[in-house]
């Protein structure tokens, strides 16, 4: 099983910081938020992550130049990293989730088998152990082809996310649909989308789009249409998308009072090529 890591924004609400050094590299007590997201994924059964970065595309020469560095950045940090898995980057066009995570499956030429896909700006610690148990469930049960992580929102935040109208099946909780960012009067539930899911990709890779757009306005819909999209229900310890300088310093607080426990950076630092890595070019 491959984990596939979206990590491809530009972290334009993080600037200046994010000038000098790539959002998925921003330190969170010290450590790249990548490794958390990484952390909050590891199992037994992965073989590979691979993390899309952005790629060195648009027509201002200045942004295309820093892409470019910022994506050699993160890939020299990761070949660098001993997680007992193995790490690569891909640069992606930059469409968003849905048109980057169809052009990373092609360009890794996976058209089956079974992946993890999360967003390299959320931060949470779930059990990705019972997620993947559930999804196997539903799927031997329903025939679901994807399983989405979903966390009960505070009612004064639920206008921030994308929130889910459930229905039980034989005890299982499938998505009927998502209403994204409802007033708290308009929404169907609690349950937002914690950036984190589990896909069959032979049977959603032609459902992906190649043009821009989000994987929550255009393979969601359809596979809740169809019962095929089941929501995994966590009770969180917290969750964080830093993309403003408040989230992100909320996210340092919460470390320095050890309520998010950040995993140690390898302290065997490797200073010699990783041939498992791919570095990223024009």
């Amino acid at each position: 099983m491959k984990a596939i890591i979206l990590a491809a924004g530009k972290g334009t609400r993080l600037r200046p910081l994010t000038y000098g050094i790539p959002k998925p590299l921003l330190p969170i007590k010290g450590t790249p938020m990548i490794n958390l997201v990484m952390n909050s994924i590891l199992h037994p059964d992965l073989t590979e992550i691979i993390v899309g970065v952005s790629g060195t595309v648009g027509e201002d020469s200045q942004e295309r130049v820093l892409s470019h560095i910022q994506g050699i950045s993160i890939d020299a940090y990761l070949r660098n990293l001993n997680i007992g898995v193995k790490i690569k980057t891909i640069p992606t066009p930059m469409r968003e989730t849905a048109g980057d995570l169809r052009f990373i499956l092609e360009e890794e030429g996976i058209n089956k088998g079974r992946v993890i896909v999360a967003y390299g700006d959320n931060l949470t610690s779930f059990n990705v152990d019972a997620m993947i148990k559930y999804h196997e469930k539903c799927r031997n049960a329903l025939g679901v082809v994807g399983t989405v992580l979903l966390f009960e929102a505070p009612e004064s935040d639920i206008s921030r996310f994308g929130i889910a109208r459930m229905k039980k099946v034989n005890d299982m909780d499938l998505i009927e649909f998502f209403i994204e960012k409802p007033h708290p009067s308009q929404a169907p539930s609690r349950f937002a989308n914690g950036g984190y899911y589990i896909l069959e990709v032979e049977d959603i890779l032609e459902r992906l789009p190649r043009t821009k757009t989000k994987v929550e306005h255009s393979l969601f819909p359809q596979l809740a249409a169809e019962g095929k999209l089941a929501g995994f229900i966590a009770k969180l310890p917290y969750w964080i998308d830093i993309s403003t300088f408040e989230s992100y310093n909320i996210a340092n607080k919460m470390a320095y009072d050890n309520l998010i426990i950040a995993p140690e950076v390898d302290k065997n630092e490797k200073h010699n090529s990783n041939p498992n890595s791919t570095t990223p070019s024009n």
